[in-house]
């Protein structure tokens, strides 16, 4: 988190910089009004959080690991100043988990996929750093929604994950340069970074205790929806 940030921060104080120097920017209109289409692949990173989470329990170790994943959705930009856009999507996320149970005798996976439904709400401020070329630091809130628990099963292990709250709010962070075309319209590329403050899911995980519907949960383990990705985006040409 600290990187990302102090990437953030040293963005913005490179773009008080240049603006001082871009005489042109002072006859600019405000940001356009415009709409895009975006992708991100979301990619494990173990500097921003994003680890497999351990539990040792009578000689047994039970662990989670966040694999790949992807987000896509639509983005729409309101211009308010030549610098100053606010944005809002409306993504769809698919992240995948792999629960591991590493007995003395016996080893066992059990994966999972979460889907949930993405709506923040974005400040970016745009820096022009050539005639076409943007760098836009971008920061606020992001509200998604958790349609429903989650169950999975195989022949050995089942997981019963249970949602903190039919909402969650993280803040998401993004870096990223954008490429403008006249007619061919807006393309952007930069990392993100989204940071929860509580856990999406309480998970618990049944082993011992498999077959029996009373027993409680061998271990609970919290399942957290921080995530670290790529966003390819393009943004129609704004009229």
């Amino acid at each position: 988190m600290r990187s990302i940030l102090f990437l953030f921060i040293f963005s913005l104080y490179f773009g008080l910089g240049c603006k001082a120097q871009d005489t042109e920017n002072k006859k600019k209109n405000k940001e356009k009004n415009a709409f895009g289409i975006q992708i991100k692949p979301i990619i494990p990173n173990s500097i921003f959080r994003i680890v497999t989470e351990e539990i040792d329990k009578d000689g047994i170790n039970y662990s989670v690991t966040p694999n790949n994943g992807y987000s896509f959705g639509a983005t729409i930009r309101f211009g308010l100043t030549p610098h100053f856009a606010l944005q809002t999507d409306i993504n769809y996320i698919k992240r995948n988990y792999t629960f591991s149970i590493n007995d003395s005798t016996f080893n066992t996976n059990l994966g999972l996929r979460v889907i949930s439904y993405e709506i923040p709400v974005l400040a970016t401020y745009f820096i022009r750093l050539s005639k076409n070329i943007y760098m836009g630091p971008t920061v606020g809130p992001s509200f998604q929604f958790l349609p429903t628990n989650l169950y999975s099963n195989n022949d050995n292990v089942k997981q019963h994950s249970l949602k903190t709250n039919w909402l969650s709010t993280s803040l998401l962070v993004n870096i990223g340069f954008e490429w403008r075309t006249e007619t061919a319209g807006y393309f952007y590329f930069g990392p993100t970074y989204q940071m929860y403050s509580k856990p999406m899911f309480t998970t618990g995980i049944f082993y011992k205790g498999y077959n029996n519907v009373n027993n409680p949960p061998d271990v609970i383990m919290k399942l957290k929806g921080d995530y670290f990705g790529l966003i390819f985006r393009y943004v129609f040409p704004p009229h």
